[in-house]
């Protein structure tokens, strides 16, 4: 009853900042020449390919921005409500001449908690579902999502920590992600705030990497 005697009241800012951490993971990847007695002028080598991984974001125009720490890619004017469905879209390139595994991992790393119009005290993380979708073109994860019903599909995950299996990227590859955020339409006067606070969510997203070496 609650849920129709109150107006809902949109969230804005509630995605405010999107944080994009690259930590590359080289571990024991680097290619060596071994110690050896066998010819004096053999010089030690110790010899590493070149590691270039790039996240980028799509803007509104169609053209592609690149990521740092604090780049921003949740918009500020989104107005989340129960039905309302976010996506932003991400290009993750390998521009060095090697091939590596990578994964990516997404999780809340800072929040604003409010008051709902029943005076309770709630996160609005608890209220959100996510989904992240990947495809080797930008073309086929348009299609993936080509229907707002569809990105509903893809969008099931708690807004927690969430992590999509490991993909590899050869030399000069390129693979494309969308992010999806959005708040169910049964969520009810339970995440509809009231006072001056407004819920907020910050996320962050980190891309790991691991060089692969050719033992063939």
């Amino acid at each position: 009853m609650g849920k129709d005697t109150v107006k809902y009241k949109k969230i804005a800012l509630a995605l405010s900042l999107c944080l994009i951490i690259v930590w590359i993971a080289l571990g024991t990847s680097a290619s060596l020449a071994w110690f050896t007695d066998t010819s004096p002028t053999l010089r030690n080598i110790f010899h590493i390919q070149n590691f270039d991984l790039v996240v980028s974001h799509r803007l509104d125009d169609g053209t592609y921005e690149e990521l740092d720490g604090q780049t921003q890619v949740f918009s500020d004017e989104a107005l989340y409500e129960p039905g309302y469905v976010q996506v932003v879209y991400l290009k993750v390139e390998n521009r060095g001449d090697g091939a590596f595994d990578y994964k990516t991992a997404v999780n809340v790393t800072g929040y604003t908690t409010a008051t709902n119009v029943f005076g309770n005290t709630f996160n609005l993380q608890e209220y959100l579902k996510f989904g992240l979708v990947s495809a080797d073109t930008e073309s086929e994860l348009q299609a993936k999502l080509a229907e707002r019903e569809l990105a509903k599909e893809k969008s099931v995950m708690p807004l927690n920590d969430y992590s999509t299996d490991i993909s590899r990227l050869g030399a000069g590859e390129t693979d494309y992600m969308a992010l999806i955020v959005r708040m169910p339409e049964e969520v009810g006067n339970e995440a509809n705030y009231r006072l001056d606070t407004i819920p907020k969510v910050e996320l962050g997203i980190i891309v790991t990497a691991n060089q692969i070496t050719d033992n063939g």
